[in-house]
């Protein structure tokens, strides 16, 4: 993959796409709440193939090693987001270049440590994701599934969230569950869905449709359709990020994050019986 990403170098075709259709920064997070998905083979392909198209990408990857992004790349750890935060190193030596238009960031320290940030810790991590997006056409967050199902502050941060679920036995409901969780906790009402080793688009789509009615009715949430990728996981979603997700503001905050500072509302729960609904999809 390493080889594949510096042909973006040469692509004449790219720079006048990177010089004419500059547009804010899109941050997408992706999460799944459980393993084996193939999330993050997907983001670390997505990453490529938009960087071979011609645009800027920083991956932001809160996984250890060895599949992790760093490890699928052929990449060592060096730094993480952490050492930024606590002063020891600034974000220029954190980000390590992968090829020439794509950089990544690692901060599984920083997913493990900061799950609640104080005034100042805030401030200074507001300050390095606004220079993080500055030259970044996409932002994609490698979101490593916590103990309890917790996520790290910068799904909060991100503008989009794709949640990332195996058309396969119960993956649908703790998808669910982890929507629930996230709707309820950090106060958002939309979310992306990408279904990943699905057996056609017939299957992946009707997996979506009954995920994003239950939702809808139970939820009141807003689920749209970001793509799939079937078996093997060979597929990307570059297209898909160019074409389906809302155009960012370049007044909206700066661009793709969301401050730390901005207060998330509660949402009601959903009824318990909502999650029954879905077990006979897959």
């Amino acid at each position: 993959m390493p080889e594949a990403l510096h042909h973006a170098a040469g692509d004449q075709a790219a720079g006048l796409r990177r010089l004419f259709g500059a547009r804010a920064s899109q941050v997408v997070a992706f999460v799944s709440a459980r393993g084996a998905c193939g999330r993050t083979t997907l983001v670390a392909q997505t990453a490529a193939a938009l960087a071979h198209a011609g645009h800027r990408v920083v991956i932001i990857d809160e996984n250890r090693g060895p599949d992790n992004v760093l490890g699928t790349l052929g990449m060592d750890l060096r730094h993480d987001l952490m050492d930024m935060v606590e002063g020891s190193r600034p974000l220029h030596k954190i980000m390590q270049a992968a090829a020439p238009l794509l950089r990544v960031v690692a901060a599984s320290r920083f997913a493990d440590e900061l799950l609640h940030l104080d005034a100042v810790a805030a401030g200074v991590l507001n300050a390095a994701l606004r220079e993080i997006q500055q030259d970044a056409s996409f932002v994609l967050i490698d979101c490593a599934a916590r103990r309890g199902g917790h996520v790290s502050p910068l799904v909060t941060a991100a503008r989009h969230i794709a949640v990332v679920l195996a058309a396969q036995g119960s993956a649908i409901t703790h998808a669910y569950s982890l929507i629930k969780r996230l709707a309820s906790e950090r106060g958002r009402d939309g979310f992306q869905v990408v279904i990943t080793r699905a057996r056609s688009e017939d299957e992946a789509l009707a997996i979506f449709d009954n995920l994003r009615r239950t939702a809808r009715e139970h939820l009141g949430v807003r689920l749209d359709y970001l793509g799939s990728s079937r078996v093997p996981l060979t597929d990307h979603l570059a297209d898909a990020l160019q074409s389906r997700l809302p155009i960012a503001s370049a007044d909206a905050g700066g661009g793709g994050f969301f401050s730390f500072d901005a207060p998330s509302a509660p949402r009601r729960s959903a009824p318990a019986f909502a999650s029954k609904r879905l077990e006979s999809v897959v």
